[in-house]
């Protein structure tokens, strides 16, 4: 049935009912101001054209967006050079360090993200944690709240800038091709076994011969190969990259009309899955099918059918391709442990992995803190700036990002935190149910919905937010808010839900 809108009885700004309910904001453009002719125009008569807007300089548009991301890559490559081991320290100081200093120096009005009040008060009670008496050190103490806040500075940042649809896109595109890079070398590492394998990480190799041993199977080919590390230092690691891959591949394939875009598509999502399921990270499979479900039933809510169609019929029988051609690389090893994720219930199957974790910290941590445990008792800031000789504040263990919520700052945290990630989730869901065909930020608003329901999913798998990946998460979310918004205003038409709109502080 088709909805006629109500006229403003004036050009006045005032909110009009579109359709059942929904508020939404006409904006009208200004008359331009008159232009003084210059002293050449005025002799001669003739009519001066309005000055064109100036670009803003660097530090003030999008491109040090993608200059971050290539940053934060460059020092992700960097950790697989053994030459420069000695150095490990200083380059994930480099990647954490590079967002605080974009913090204190991109300047400019910044746009109120609805996540924003929750996170302040989430590290002004993580903060306040400094000063319990079980921090393990100053300096252990300082670095935990360092990693914090760089994780979630990019919220803040970002939105000082002026970003674009097509900045956006490209930084999506240089985290899809580096995913898929990181996936593509993980099916490498299989397929040759040695010939492509990175240094290990140093504390996984210092976990001892019996841990180093179960992240090993037999291939196809009757090797012993460790579990893909991709373009990281971690055994299994390619499972992330594997992840994204498909993901944003997915949100590619539906967006692009180019053929070699679609092509490069194509080819992510066939890595990727091959990749995950040589990993054998069976919590990122699930999760990466919740996203792809997600993904389609906004495209279904939204009357998106056809994008639907070409998602289920393009991913779905590469699936089918890629997981014959994992199958006979991986071996029956890898066969029989994907089995046992469909011979039990999967509540079952998450207790017996990280849900036992779960557990834990709602019946023994939550009791035994609070408040929080103090600052830099787990994770590398204790590994490498903790005290631990005292018996009282010995180091602590964090496996999932809930438990870290609890040590960091207690009760209070673990409240604040999931509500900051529900309100961007919120925010990004309701932008990809527009019908309002502004710039297609309604098709990469399905893409991020889906990939913010996949880092929430991971909060239950480790501690996502104290690393480089809840840094993207709060990057890639600041990057849509600030594109719509600065679209919004360049746009003369009723903009969508008006709610949608942030104020500037």
């Amino acid at each position: 049935m088709s909805e006629t809108p109500l006229k403003p009885s004036a050009p006045s700004g005032r909110p009009q009912l579109r359709g059942p309910g929904v508020l939404r904001r006409r904006y009208v453009r200004p008359a331009p101001p008159p232009v003084a002719p210059a002293e050449g125009a005025a002799a001669s008569g003739e009519a001066t054209p309005a000055a064109a807007e100036a670009p803003p300089a660097f530090w003030a548009s999008g491109r040090v967006v993608t200059a971050f991301i290539s940053m934060q890559i460059g020092c992700q490559l960097s950790l697989l050079v053994e030459a420069i081991s000695p150095l490990r320290v200083l380059i994930r100081i480099l990647a954490f360090g590079c967002s605080l200093a974009l913090l204190a120096f991109v300047r400019g009005p910044r746009l109120r993200h609805p996540a924003v009040p929750f996170l302040l008060a989430s590290t002004a009670i993580t903060a306040l944690n400094m000063f319990h008496p079980q921090t393990s050190s100053f300096l252990a103490g300082a670095t935990q709240l360092g990693i914090q806040i760089s994780v979630l500075a990019p919220l803040f940042w970002v939105t000082r800038l002026r970003i674009d649809a097509v900045t956006f896109r490209r930084t999506l595109a240089l985290l899809f091709l580096f995913n898929a890079a990181s996936a593509a070398m993980g099916v490498l590492q299989v397929y040759f076994p040695g010939r492509f394998q990175p240094s290990m990480s140093s504390a996984i190799a210092g976990m001892g011969e019996t841990y180093i041993r179960s992240l090993q199977f037999e291939s196809g080919s009757g090797a012993l190969v460790f579990r893909p590390f991709g373009l990281t230092d971690v055994p299994g690691g390619a499972a992330t990259g594997a992840f994204y891959a498909v993901l944003l591949g997915s949100g590619f394939l539906i967006s692009s009309r180019r053929g070699p875009v679609r092509l490069l598509s194509v080819g992510g999502i066939f890595v990727g899955i091959v990749s995950l399921y040589l990993c054998q990270v069976r919590a990122l499979a699930l999760m990466l099918v919740v996203c792809l479900m997600a993904m389609a039933g906004v495209l279904m809510l939204s009357g998106r059918i056809l994008r639907l169609t070409k998602l289920l019929a393009v991913v779905g029988g590469l699936a089918v391709v890629a997981v014959g051609w994992a199958v006979t690389m991986g071996g029956e090893a890898a066969t029989a442990r994907w089995n046992r994720l469909f011979e039990a219930d999967a509540g079952q199957v998450y207790y017996s992995n990280r849900g036992h974790f779960l557990e834990g910290t709602f019946n023994d941590v939550v009791p035994a803190y609070p408040l929080g445990a103090g600052l830099g008792r787990y994770g590398m800031a204790n590994a490498y700036f903790g005290d631990n000789s005292d018996p009282s504040r010995p180091p602590l263990w964090v496996e999932i990002q809930w438990t870290a919520w609890i040590f960091d700052g207690g009760v209070l945290v673990l409240l604040l935190y999931p509500l900051a990630l529900l309100a961007t989730a919120l925010w990004v869901f309701r932008l990809a149910l527009q019908r309002g065909e502004q710039g297609e930020f309604w098709l990469w608003g399905s893409v991020i919905f889906a990939y913010d329901l996949g880092a929430i999913a991971l909060t239950f798998s480790y501690p996502f937010f104290m690393s480089q990946a809840g840094m993207e998460f709060w990057l890639l979310n600041a990057a849509l808010f600030g594109a719509f918004f600065h679209a919004a205003r360049q746009t003369p038409r009723p903009t969508p839900n008006a709610t949608l709109h942030p104020h500037r502080r």
